[in-house]
């Protein structure tokens, strides 16, 4: 929803694409005899490191191919058998089995990061690891360097792309950074000379000089490995104590609250147990879990002033949780600020429900009655990719292409992959939430784990992606304030992206009823109209413009489903030559608008165009609204405004509501009173239309209706951008 699908403007690299795919295919099973020599391997690859590493000091924008989707590994090491580079088949996946290998080149860093690797028979590969840590959170030579002993689970033997043969793993779980005293290890690897095995204390002191320097990987594996030795009980929950804080650092909040020693703390917990424990529950946004073991702390241990900032930020939390109240003022600051705009929220959940609908598996439903501009959710994201504006600077865009689903993606869906995988992996306590949205007809694994270790289906965190990501602009009101001042068109993409969870139960259709709005990594649901308990909630996954059926139906496909509702049946019934009628007046329209002078434009042209165009139309725009004609009735809206010309004026606003499918009463300057008896579709230049009929009742002197017609600016205003906090310094007074 929302984010760039350029299927169409890379048809030519899909096709590409497929056809290496294809080639690549029937060379399956075979054994290559035209191996590189390993010297000019390493050679050819040490070379690309450096010309990698020019290349990569300029924006640029890259490319990532998912290849054909494959399961992970669910089988225990220990029934895998040991095989060799020799042994691999192109093509092919090689179940049962286990490569051990070494790194002989450092790393480098693309999409994926890319290695040379030996066997113990001195044969040489490349290696390709996708999915992994981005270089901000962990630096490439921290995950693979020379040296480092591998264990790749049922090994994926290819063609890569440049034509060359490789390894590629796509699942974090199919790899494993073999320990330097596994037994499996031949002995030629094995260091010279013998190591003295460290005690506990002596693992322990490594573990914390590696935290002092900001190594928390390697202090995760000194710790591991302390506690592998001989220690008494109090040392070991000392040491897991200093785990629980590397894995704090590496966002394995799932391993941090275990270290802890959570729930049950014992009769005296130690202070370090209690506030990690709590910091874990935040991470994980279990907010009254974490307020609750914070109030033990502080009774426990009331001088700790730092426990006592994150009790205040854990009642904020619980508080939005549980009312839906938050400081929107705080919010966009926040947005506006920060890089990337993940803010520090809680989700609100308000009156909806997830059920079963008659056609489209679940959708989300109101249990009571709401009117328009009530807030049906506040969610922060499950994950997030923000790609940086292109005036910001440094903006590196993926294109991302799947030749077997064929769909291309141009922004942050590559990179939002890996954080999902990512944070399924650190943490599967979480997965559920996104595990059970809509993923097609794909098969995952049941395994939940193998050897210890979460099983992440790689291709499965694809196929929700792309059902259920929403493009976000950085915030919907700074595209609300470019629309009104004519800096932008209304965008309908942003390659910034991410995934909510509860918002993604929310099922299309062009005669909307509810709207998204984003202040940062935040979703804003707010209903666009009354509804009453048991109405499902719909909104835009396309904004629709009145074009024929097939160009609507044609945007659904990646969702595969069909829109049916009223818009789109009423477009289903329309005869040809009243379509070819319409796109007659629209261009003769286009024709008086660009003939237009500095004086004004022929407005009597422009309403018998008009006229002639809503004829077109047989079902009441309360029905089926009418899309084609809301934007020139808000021209001519601006035009009479200028114009001074106060009854024109309000007809004109009077008019493009209703062609919005709104039912209004007192849309004139007559006496009557001004009301909305029924709501439409809603879209931000719908504040401009309130706007204007604000202005010409304070015209006439009808202050009532004057009034009345700023609260629905508001409100419209409400909807579009989330909040109206930021409303009268948008507007003014």
């Amino acid at each position: 929803m929302d984010v760039h699908n350029d299927t169409d403007r890379y048809f030519q690299t899909l096709q590409n694409q497929k056809e290496t795919l294809q080639k690549a295919k029937k060379r399956q099973g075979q054994r290559p005899r035209d191996w590189k020599p390993r010297e000019e391997m390493y050679l050819g690859f040490m070379m690309a490191l450096v010309a990698g590493e020019q290349r990569e000091r300029r924006d640029t924008m890259r490319s990532s191919f998912i290849p054909p989707a494959y399961l992970p590994c669910t089988t225990p090491l220990a029934e895998l058998r040991r095989v060799t580079i020799r042994d691999l088949q192109l093509e092919t996946h090689h179940r049962g089995t286990y490569l051990l290998l070494r790194a002989t080149t450092p790393p480098r860093r693309i999409t994926a990061i890319m290695v040379l690797v030996e066997d113990d028979c001195a044969d040489v590969v490349m290696l390709q690891l996708y999915q992994q840590e981005e270089e901000d959170t962990r630096e490439t030579a921290d995950i693979v360097n020379v040296g480092t002993i591998l264990l790749v689970k049922e090994p994926y033997f290819k063609v890569m792309a440049s034509g060359e043969y490789g390894l590629r793993v796509d699942h974090l779980s199919d790899v494993i950074n073999v320990d330097k005293d596994d037994p499996r290890i031949p002995g030629a690897w094995r260091p010279r000379a013998l190591e003295v095995e460290l005690s506990a204390e002596s693992l322990k002191i490594k573990g914390n000089s590696s935290m002092g320097k900001g190594k928390y990987w390697q202090a995760i594996t000194e710790y591991s490995e302390s506690l592998s030795q001989p220690a008494t009980v109090n040392e070991i929950e000392i040491i897991k104590r200093n785990r629980s804080l590397a894995f704090l650092k590496t966002k394995q909040f799932d391993a941090a609250l275990s270290d802890t020693g959570f729930p049950s703390f014992g009769s005296n917990p130690t202070e370090k147990a209690l506030f990690r424990a709590a910091e874990a529950l935040y991470f994980l946004r279990r907010f009254s879990e974490c307020y609750e073991v914070l109030e033990l702390l502080r009774t426990k241990f009331p001088n700790n002033k730092q426990a006592l900032v994150v009790l205040n930020r854990a009642r904020s939390r619980c508080s939005e949780q549980s009312t839906g109240d938050y400081n929107f003022k705080l919010l966009q600051a926040e947005a506006k600020k920060l890089r990337p705009p993940q803010l520090d929220h809680a989700t609100y959940i308000g009156p909806v429900e997830i059920r079963k609908t008659e056609k489209k598996g679940r959708g989300l439903f109101v249990t009571k009655a709401v009117k328009a501009g009530d807030l049906l959710l506040c969610e922060k994201a499950f994950g997030h990719a923000y790609v940086t504006e292109s005036d910001e600077g440094n903006s590196k865009v993926t294109l991302l292409i799947n030749p077997e689903k064929n769909r291309a993606f141009m922004g942050g869906q590559s990179d939002l992959i890996r954080i999902l995988v990512q944070k399924l992996y650190h943490n599967p306590s979480v997965a559920r939430a996104f595990t059970t949205l809509h993923h097609g007809t794909y098969e995952a694994v049941s395994t939940p784990a193998v050897d210890g270790k979460a099983i992440v289906d790689t291709f499965l965190v694809e196929q929700i992606m792309s059902f259920n990501v929403f493009g976000c602009p950085l915030s919907s009101l700074i595209i609300h304030k470019n629309l009104g001042a004519k800096k932008s068109k209304e965008p309908t993409a942003y390659h910034s992206c991410g995934i909510w969870t509860q918002a993604s139960y929310i099922n299309h259709s062009c005669t909307s009823n509810a709207c998204r709005a984003f202040i940062g990594d935040m979703m804003i649901v707010r209903a666009t109209q009354d509804l009453e308990p048991g109405t499902e909630i719909t909104f835009w996954y396309r904004i629709p413009d009145g074009t024929t059926l097939k160009d609507s139906q044609e945007a659904f496909k990646s969702w595969e489903f069909v829109c049916d509702c009223a818009i789109c049946q009423d477009a289903k019934e329309t005869k040809a030559a009243v379509i070819a009628e319409r796109q007659k007046l629209l261009e003769r329209m286009k024709r008086v608008r660009d003939s237009s002078t500095p004086n004004g434009i022929q407005t009597d042209k422009v309403e018998r165009l008009l006229k002639a165009l809503n004829n077109t139309y047989t079902r009441p725009a309360d029905e089926v609204p009418r899309l084609l004609l809301w934007d020139p009735q808000l021209l001519l809206a601006r035009v009479y405004i200028a114009q001074k010309n106060i009854t024109k004026s309000l007809e004109a606003v009077g008019k493009t509501l209703t062609a919005l499918g709104f039912i209004v009463v007192g849309a004139d300057s007559s006496s009557a009173g001004f009301r909305v008896v029924k709501w439409g579709l809603v879209m931000d230049h719908l504040v401009e239309v309130f706007l204007h009929a604000r202005s010409a009742f304070e015209a006439i002197g009808a202050w009532e209706n004057s009034m009345r017609a700023e609260k629905y600016a508001i409100v419209t205003y409400r909807i579009v951008i989330g909040e109206d906090t930021s409303f009268k310094s948008t507007y003014g007074r």
